[in-house]
Order: C-alpha cells, then structure tokens, then sequence
C-alpha cells in the first residue's frame, strides 16, 4: 500500500483527530523505520525516544492498534503489523509542507536552533513561509518522525540533543 492512497474514510475523517506523537509513529512505520513484525519498545522507553510523556505515548499506541497499524501480542508486546491489514493509510503531507521541513532540517543540522532549544511553533513557520498551520505542522511531524525534534504536548517544538537522536530500534526484545 502506498502512502499516496488514501482511504475513503481517511478522507472523509482526515486524520489530525490521531495527534502529532501517532503521526510521527505512522510516519516512521510508513517510511520503513519500523517495518512490519517490527517490535515496538517498551512505552517508557518509547516515551523517553519520542520526547513524549508515557500517557500521550499510549493515547497514541492506542489509536494506532484501534486502526490495526499496530497489534498487541499475547505478552501484551506492540508489533507493526503488515500495510495491509490497515484500516488507515497515511496522507502524502502536501503544498509547502515538505519544503518547510527541508529548509528546518537543514537550519537543525546547521546549528541554527541549539542542542534541546526551541524550533519555530508550526504557527511562526506558517507565517514565516506563507503557509497555512497546517501544512506548518505537517513539516513538523515530518521532522519529529525522523528524530530531529520532539513535539511535547502543550509546548513549542524541541531540537533533540545530538547523542538523543538514536535511530529506531531495531525490534529485538529488551
């Protein structure tokens, strides 16, 4: 299934309802950074990787297993399951989104933001590129799913330290 198909309900519904730590769950899964049977870490250890609280983690770990992107095994362990079993697909971000993100990526690894300093809220972006919130925020899912930001909750976006930026693990139980 490729991220450009998106499902009727999807759609319909959209999906920003799903909130930014499952966007950026869905995005590493849909990008191959954890790929099906992929096993997913414990939630605190999650939790500190995403920059997220355990509580919002597990919102997030709920609503992914409630579209079956994810299934729960009977030692209650998290694991990717394959595309084809969804019941979402996700949305290409679109417009400037994807411009947005490259120029941030590129000031994040520049410098331009410090170590653990705050990244423009997607509003500021928006502004800042004449985009809509948006698309503003979808730039910013975009760089949280790659680890180079956390989005706390209630908060402006965060520039993940150099030694925090670890990849995906690698679904080897811990």
């Amino acid at each position: 299934m490729s991220e450009t198909q998106v499902t009727a309900a999807a759609r319909k519904a959209g999906t920003s309802w799903l909130g930014d730590t499952a966007h950026v769950l869905l995005r590493q899964i849909a990008r191959g950074d954890r790929p099906p049977g992929h096993q997913l870490p414990r939630p605190a250890d999650l939790a500190q990787e995403l920059g997220v609280s355990e509580i919002v983690l597990r919102n997030a770990l709920d609503a992914l297993t409630a579209l079956r992107v994810l299934k729960r095994s009977k030692a209650l362990r998290l694991t990717v399951a394959p595309d084809k079993d969804w019941s979402i697909t996700l949305p290409v971000p679109r417009g400037k989104a994807m411009p947005i993100a490259r120029r941030l990526r590129e000031a994040v690894r520049a410098g331009v933001y410090d170590a653990s300093g705050e990244v423009p809220t997607a509003r500021v972006l928006a502004s800042r590129y004449a985009a809509t919130a948006a698309e503003a925020q979808a730039a910013l899912r975009e760089l949280a799913a790659e680890g180079l930001i956390t989005l706390p909750p209630n908060r402006s976006p965060q520039v993940r330290r150099e030694e925090d930026r670890t990849p995906p693990s690698t679904g080897e139980p811990s």
